[in-house]
């Protein structure tokens, strides 16, 4: 899955109720390695979208 698909995704998650946990972005993922520059704009798309990252 590529880094777009899966910012859109966990924004289709996030916009559930404001969040996302940690668990659920780490399954998006599916043991891809991502760079820095993925992660950031993976975390950038959910900042914008007024999504918060809650740990467990």
């Amino acid at each position: 899955m590529s880094v777009s698909e899966i910012s859109r995704r966990a924004i289709e998650i996030g916009q559930r109720d404001g969040k996302i946990t940690f668990d659920e972005l780490n399954e998006l993922c599916d043991s891809r390695v991502l760079d820095r520059k993925d992660i950031d704009r993976i975390l950038s798309a959910l900042s914008e979208a007024g999504i918060w990252i809650e740990g467990e």
